[in-house]
C-alpha cells in the first residue's frame, strides 16, 4: 500500500473544513484514489476534539465507501461469489468505510482453533450431536451470543462487526458466524432459506438436523418448520428447507437492510441498497 508523506496528511485534513465547493469536489475526488490505510491515517490525524472535523470525514469516507460498493458487489459476483466471508464483510462496509476486516479474520481464526481443539476431545467424532452441542456450548455459552430480541429491526443486527463486538445480532447474521466458522473446520454445516427467519442444518448421513442460532442453537425439526411458516399465513413449500447459494444469502441480508430504510424513511440508504442486490442479482 502507497503512503502519504504527514505533511500532506495535515494538509489534506485541514482542507476537510474548506466551505468552498470547488475544492471539496476536488478533495473528494482524491479521496477515492486513497486505499484504506491512507484513509485511517487521515482519520488519526484529527483530533477527537475537532467535531466538525470528524464529522466531515466520516461523512465524506461513507458517501465515497457507499458508490464503490457498486463495484466491489460486482467485482465479487463476478469472480468470487464462493467467498461468503468476503461478502458479508462488505456489507459491514457500508456502515464502516474503516473497517479493520484483518482484526475480525483472525478473531474468527482464534475461535476455530478453539472449538477444533474442542472437538478433538469428543468421545465419538462423527456424532452429529456431539458435534452442535459443542459448537453451540462454544458460541452461546462461552462467548455469549444471542439474538437480539429487545431491537430486532436495528441496522446494526446486519452488520458482522456489530453483531461480533455486541454479541447480539438478528437470525441471519448469527448464523453467519456459524457458517464461517464450521466452514473453516471442514464440517458439513449450510444455510436454511426459510422465510422471516433464517437457520442453518447440519447434513447428517440420514436427514438434515436443523439449527436456530437467534435462539442459542435450538434444534428445530421439519414439523417446527411447518408450524413457523404456518404461523406466517404462508402454504408450506419443500423449498423452504433448501440451501441458498452465497449471493441468495447476501441479497436476503441486504433486502432486511432496505426494508429497515424503508420503514425509517431513510431512502436515500435504501436506494444504495436496491443498486447493489441489482447488481448481485444480474449475475444470479
Amino acid at each position: 500500500m502507497k503512503t502519504l508523506p504527514r505533511s500532506e496528511i495535515k494538509a489534506i485534513t485541514k482542507l476537510l473544513k474548506t466551505s468552498d465547493k470547488e475544492t471539496f469536489k476536488l478533495l473528494e475526488e482524491q479521496f477515492k484514489t486513497f486505499d484504506i490505510k491512507i484513509l485511517k491515517e487521515i482519520n488519526s490525524e484529527i483530533s477527537l476534539d475537532d467535531i466538525e472535523l470528524q464529522r466531515n470525514f466520516a461523512e465524506l469516507a461513507l458517501r465515497i465507501k457507499r458508490e464503490q460498493l457498486k463495484n466491489d458487489f460486482n467485482n465479487w459476483s463476478k469472480n468470487n461469489s464462493n467467498d461468503l466471508e468476503e461478502s458479508v464483510f462488505l456489507v459491514a462496509t457500508f456502515a464502516s468505510p474503516l473497517l479493520d476486516m484483518e482484526h475480525y479474520f483472525k478473531l474468527i481464526s482464534n475461535w476455530v482453533g478453539l472449538i477444533s481443539n474442542n472437538l478433538k476431545k469428543i468421545k465419538l467424532n462423527n456424532d452429529p450431536t456431539s458435534i452442535i452441542n459443542e459448537i453451540n456450548h462454544f458460541l452461546f455459552m462461552e462467548l455469549g451470543f444471542k439474538g437480539n430480541k429487545n431491537n430486532f429491526y436495528d441496522p446494526e443486527n446486519s452488520f458482522i462487526d456489530k453483531v461480533i463486538e455486541k454479541k447480539s445480532g438478528n437470525p441471519i447474521l448469527l448464523s453467519m458466524i456459524y457458517l464461517l466458522i464450521t466452514k473453516r473446520i471442514g464440517l458439513s454445516f449450510s444455510g436454511v432459506n426459510m422465510p422471516a427467519h433464517f437457520l442453518i442444518q447440519y447434513k447428517d448421513f440420514f436427514e438434515p438436523i436443523f439449527i436456530d442460532p437467534f435462539n442459542q442453537g435450538e434444534i428445530i425439526t421439519k414439523s417446527m418448520c411447518q408450524e413457523r411458516v404456518k404461523a406466517l399465513k404462508l402454504t408450506w413449500q419443500e423449498d423452504y428447507l433448501s440451501s441458498p447459494t452465497n449471493k441468495q444469502i447476501i441479497v436476503r441480508i441486504l433486502q432486511n437492510l432496505i426494508n429497515i430504510y424503508q420503514n425509517n424513511k431513510q431512502f436515500d440508504l435504501k436506494e444504495y441498497l436496491e443498486d447493489y442486490v441489482n447488481v448481485i442479482k444480474r449475475g444470479m
